[in-house]
């Protein structure tokens, strides 16, 4: 491949050979269900907030690093490497051993005694959960025709707002359960926190998941000659290639990144903001906001797909890309107000429109990068991605809202302050970079259709 003219680099496909559309679309079911039950891992933490910085004596800045750093890094180091192996080897394989790390690992972290052993647990959750998304996309790209791709993706994507959305109604009800039980006490581990018990449960159907998976079939891969060998692109040469392309790659997932940091601080500070600043129980915030994390992030998932794939149709070849610019130009105003109004149900009810509008771009957005995207690239493509995804918006956007609380305010109160000024600014400089990318598209594609 060389960096500047990669073979089967254009939109078009070349093979054809699609899988049953049932068949396809219970793949993406299954993926979209083990999308959910990452989620649903690595955010129950977002309701132990408080009982583990009780028992563990930490502040906030610590469990923002728990949620956020400890599982970012891992989770996108990894991914570049275990997404070369999925533009390359058996996907399906990828995902069922990622799948049984990730699951192994929530539960150990109910096993933990300490921050160290927390963190180093959450660190396993990140590294399994590499495993799937990169390997995931390409597997849906190679199942469906490119003007159906931003369904099928965005169905997939609809798995983050379910995970997040079953977290916060089932960890509730696990917590309930949990925390009226007699103690556990364990060999070697001893007397377990009612917060570690929830960990352990969560993690425990990992080794269902690990069998369905296995089931699976691969897909042939789209944009190859028939019954040519797959290759591994050279490291070099593939980094050279999205280098030359950095204009709409670095600025369009920079975009997604501002709009990621936002929703990951939003899901990270909500339940301890409706606790703090208007009383309500776990419970309570576990049964309004998980039904909104339900409803209407996946609504708004949904509503992207299927207006991207409307003006798609009706020939806007950048349909996929616009719905990043939407959502952060709907999204400023409600940022701005929704922590700071009297009234929790109307708070709770800008939480709804803040998480529709952010659902918009999140199941389109590598079908816009797909288009421009070679085969042999695609999983690569979507490691980066994440990376970008989750170094800016999952490792720093929770501890930017810990920092502005612990040190600029000095009062845990005035989370709701820390909450909007990091909304804002993120979705401003979302929406800059968003305009820019959507250019830079047009861009690529004109060379790539005359190429």
């Amino acid at each position: 491949m060389k960096a500047d003219n990669a073979p089967n680099s254009g939109t078009h496909e070349h093979q054809h050979d699609w899988p049953n559309p049932a068949y396809a679309w219970y793949m993406t079911f299954l993926l979209m269900v083990l999308y959910m039950f990452s989620f649903l891992d690595r955010t129950i933490i977002v309701l132990l907030i408080e009982p583990i910085k009780r028992d563990l004596q930490l502040t906030d800045t610590h469990v923002s690093l728990l949620y956020g750093l400890a599982f970012a890094v891992f989770y996108t180091v990894m991914g570049i490497p275990i997404a070369r192996l999925a533009d390359s080897k058996n996907r399906r394989s990828i995902i069922a051993v990622g799948v049984l790390v990730w699951s192994a690992m929530t539960a150990a972290c109910g096993l933990a005694r300490d921050f160290a052993q927390l963190f180093l647990a959450r660190i396993g959750v990140g590294v399994g959960e590499a495993a799937l998304s990169p390997a995931a996309y390409s597997l849906i790209s190679d199942s469906f025709p490119e003007e159906k791709r931003a369904r099928a993706m965005s169905v997939y994507t609809m798995g983050l707002y379910l995970g997040v959305g079953v977290a916060l109604l089932l960890g509730g009800a696990v917590i309930e359960l949990v925390e009226n039980m007699d103690p556990v006490t364990l060999p070697v581990v001893g007397e377990l926190y009612s917060w570690q018990l929830t960990f352990i449960i969560v993690g425990a159907p990992g080794l269902l998941f690990f069998l369905l998976v296995m089931a699976l079939r691969e897909p042939p891969r789209q944009g190859l000659a028939l019954g040519s060998r797959v290759q591994v692109i050279p490291l070099g040469e593939a980094m050279g290639w999205f280098w030359q392309r950095k204009r709409f790659y670095l600025s369009f997932y920079l975009a997604m990144a501002f709009i990621t940091l936002y929703s990951y601080s939003l899901t990270a500070w909500t339940p301890s903001f409706f606790i703090r600043t208007h009383d309500w129980s776990t419970l309570q915030v576990s049964q309004n906001y998980g039904m909104v994390m339900l409803v209407f992030g996946p609504a708004g998932i949904l509503a992207g797909g299927w207006l991207a794939s409307l003006k798609f149709r009706k020939g806007d070849e950048l349909a996929n890309a616009r719905m990043a610019t939407y959502a952060c130009l709907g999204l400023l105003i409600p940022a701005g107000t929704m922590t700071l109004v009297d009234s929790a149900w109307l708070s709770l009810g800008l939480v709804a429109v803040i998480k529709f509008l952010s659902g918009l771009p999140l199941g389109v957005a590598m079908a816009a990068v797909h288009e421009v995207t070679p085969n042999r690239l695609r999983a690569q493509a979507a490691a980066i991605y994440l990376f970008i995804l989750n170094i800016v918006g999952l490792g720093t956007g929770p501890t930017i809202v810990a920092l502005l609380t612990d040190y600029a305010f000095g009062d845990p109160s005035d989370l709701r302050y820390s909450l909007a000024i990091v909304g804002v600014a993120a979705c401003l400089a979302g929406l800059l970079l968003s305009l820019y990318a959507t250019g830079q598209l047009r861009v690529l594609k004109r060379e790539s259709a005359s190429a």
